[in-house]
């Protein structure tokens, strides 16, 4: 593909902007790609290529680009010339439609990014049981704050034993004491967490945990390992956080809570709850929300965006369209499809690889080994991931170079497009097969 005019747009934007991006997950070698239009399941670069994309707004944008149905109902519920810092009936009108499609909470309060809720879930838990501390997932991604940017992606050689995994800085500039503070436990592995948690259970207010880890692809939990936790939380006094802001309005209408069966004390939603407008959400038990409700708590929960009333209207356009289109039912049965055909696609071309998602999320591993943690993921074959992906972006398919990041799909991805990444994966693949026999 030609990028004579990005690469253009790239040497101008690094004047102003670092890197040229606003998010270091966007930039590419040898330079970001810059686009001009999004159009269903097609994003067109400024220097006109046409993309599928399989990156969707890191899967927020469930709907497409541009849905025009969508755009009304945004511009409905969003006419009173109010933009920010008071409520209305729009706020109640929206936490409603939410409790009702997410009925294991009980409660909800908006802010504005994943990081914020999470943050504010951290200071929460901490209020209501009186400890300090928090304990994470080893890989998992749950924002940039010093306490959760911990062993984000980290080092095997430095990460320690899978039974005692360290605590590592998943980048510079956090505040040492704070990481080492954070526990950090293996996913998947109920025995250990059992020990680590109670050893710790005089410090650890909260256990922050993807219910299916997706920054690092798409790893369900297994049901027996979440039940387990959500005891072990009972009894230790431990405030029990599923981070949704990924597979909220994917893995299931209710989140992945309602897939699962299972109550979480608290949950933080994104991504997917607006259709790629900004907005994020911390949902759960009432008694929790005493410890911010005004009269009552002592914790602080403010913002000036907090309940923006134009996400809140993309929200409720959201939602609405969500439950008449069927939306989840819909990408299941795309997911679906893309993980049966790539089985014997890799099948016939004697690839060790598979795909593993559910409700529009996916992605690709190349292993034929069983993907159950972040330690299992790293067995994916890097390489062929590369070569893969390199072949598929050649085709015009937007995708993450990162073996160990996500992918995703939306509504607009139509049967034949579905069927167009089909037959793309079969060319990519059989380039693999090319590589390894020489030919």
């Amino acid at each position: 593909m030609q990028l004579t005019k990005s690469e253009e747009l790239y040497k101008r934007a690094v004047a102003s902007i670092p890197g040229g991006v606003n998010s270091n997950s966007r930039f590419r070698n040898p330079h970001p790609v810059y686009y001009q239009k999004g159009e269903g399941a097609y994003l067109t670069d400024v220097d006109g290529n046409r993309y599928i994309d399989c990156i969707m707004g890191n899967g927020s944008i469930i709907l497409g680009h541009n849905d025009q149905e969508f755009n009304e109902r945004v511009q409905y519920y969003s006419t009173s010339g109010i933009v920010t810092g008071v409520e209305t009936e729009l706020s109640i009108k929206t936490a409603e439609k939410f409790l009702s499609l997410v009925p294991t909470a009980e409660q909800i309060r908006y802010t504005n990014t994943g990081t914020e809720a999470i943050m504010h879930a951290m200071a929460m838990a901490r209020t209501y049981t009186g400890k300090s501390d928090i304990a994470v997932i080893e890989g998992a991604y749950n924002g940039w704050h010093d306490a959760v940017h911990v062993s984000i992606w980290p080092d095997l050689q430095k990460a320690g034993d899978k039974t005692e995994p360290k605590s590592l800085p998943g980048a510079s500039g956090l505040i040492e004491g704070v990481v080492k503070s954070t526990l950090v436990l293996p996913y998947n592995d109920l025995e250990t967490a059992e020990r680590l948690l109670t050893k710790n259970k005089h410090r650890i207010a909260a256990l922050i945990i993807e219910p299916t880890m997706i920054d690092i692809g798409y790893i369900p939990a297994k049901k027996e390992y979440l039940q387990g936790l959500r005891k072990l939380c009972d009894q230790l006094n431990i405030v029990l956080v599923f981070d949704e802001l990924l597979t909220g309005f994917r893995d299931s209408p209710g989140g992945a809570q309602e897939y699962y069966g299972l109550t979480p004390d608290l949950s933080t939603f994104g991504k997917a709850i607006s259709n790629g407008y900004m907005l994020a959400a911390i949902a759960g038990k009432s008694v929790i929300f005493e410890t911010v409700t005004p009269g009552k708590g002592t914790c602080s929960f403010v913002g000036t965006y907090n309940g923006h009333q134009l996400s809140l209207a993309a929200s409720l356009a959201f939602m609405e369209i969500y439950e008449e289109r069927k939306v989840f039912q819909s990408l299941q049965t795309k997911t679906e499809k893309l993980i049966t055909e790539f089985a014997k696609i890799a099948e016939n071309h004697q690839v060790k690889a598979r795909v593993q998602g559910r409700g529009g999320h996916f992605h690709w591993y190349f292993t034929d080994q069983e993907i159950v943690d972040y330690r299992s993921a790293t067995q994916s074959n890097k390489e062929h991931y590369g070569e893969f992906i390199e072949t598929l972006a050649g085709k015009g398919v937007y995708c993450s170079p990162n073996y160990l990041l996500h992918h995703a799909i939306s509504m607009a991805h139509t049967d034949e497009i579905i069927q167009q990444l089909v037959d793309y994966m079969d060319v990519s693949l059989k380039q693999i097969t090319g590589i390894k026999t020489g030919l």
